[in-house]
């Protein structure tokens, strides 16, 4: 197990050289590295696979808009071009990169431990977010259940019949609201300092963590390369030794496999 601040590091340090670059080998490595650490650190009963499949369909979307918006270059592929194709990639994988590099705070961690991390006068706007961020899915199925049962009665559909949904609606959200307001009450939320089942303990995986994370971000950024973009021509993206290295580092968390 992780400390979240270091594991907040590390994924710091993952959006920074995703976002940081043009170059689609750095972003690739990037996201193979942050990939393997979503695989290796995520806790039983989380679902990499719910992450992984809509990001697959976001990076296909991004290619072929790019096909279809951008339609310049030097090799003509039909009505498109090969360096469109090519810079599609690249926006995907960046996308992928940035996506897979925060993953493990949700993969990895339990949200106890996202909050607990936070510092202290933080931590209560941190509680109320995680708590009105849970109300959404909540919302979302009350609001096809009600939308659903007033069908079966003969409501009208669409705009007409929005009014019978949104009363019961907005009274089946007061009700949850009252309950989750109560249930904090009943646990005695802000009669005193929080106290804590398990002490989160600091490691020295977490230190080696943080030290990579950093070590990462040094290690590309003092080494710039120009950006690289397939237009006019198609050309190789230029590669840095060091920065290669530095896009490795993030592998770091994988060493600890379950």
């Amino acid at each position: 197990m992780f400390d979240a601040r270091a594991l907040a590091a590390w994924s710091l340090a993952g959006l920074l050289l995703s976002l940081g670059t043009t170059n689609p080998f750095y972003r690739g490595l990037v996201a193979l590295a942050a990939l393997n650490v979503v695989l290796a650190t995520a806790r039983p009963g989380s679902r990499p696979r719910a992450l992984l499949v809509p990001l697959a369909s976001a990076m296909a979307i991004s290619v072929v808009l790019n096909l279809l918006l951008s339609r310049s270059g030097a090799h003509p592929l039909g009505p498109v071009t090969l360096e469109s194709a090519v810079f599609g990639v690249g926006i995907a994988l960046g996308l992928a990169a940035s996506v897979l590099a925060v993953a493990p705070l949700s993969l990895a961690l339990e949200p106890n431990q996202v909050l607990e991390a936070l510092p202290g006068p933080l931590q209560r706007l941190g509680l109320a977010v995680s708590a009105s961020l849970n109300l959404v899915p909540v919302i979302g199925r009350s609001y096809v259940a009600i939308r659903e049962g007033q069908r079966m009665r003969g409501a009208p559909a669409g705009l007409r019949g929005l009014p019978e949904v949104l009363v019961p609606l907005f009274l089946t959200v007061f009700e949850d609201s009252i309950g989750m307001a109560e249930a904090m009450e009943a646990r005695a939320y802000g009669s005193g300092p929080r106290t804590r089942f398990v002490e989160a303990s600091w490691t020295g995986f977490d230190s080696l963590l943080v030290v990579a994370a950093a070590t990462a971000v040094v290690l590309f950024f003092a080494f710039p390369t120009p950006d690289w973009y397939p237009y006019p021509a198609l050309s190789l993206p230029p590669v840095d030794v060091r920065q290669v290295a530095a896009c490795l580092l993030l592998l770091t968390p994988a060493l600890r496999w379950r």
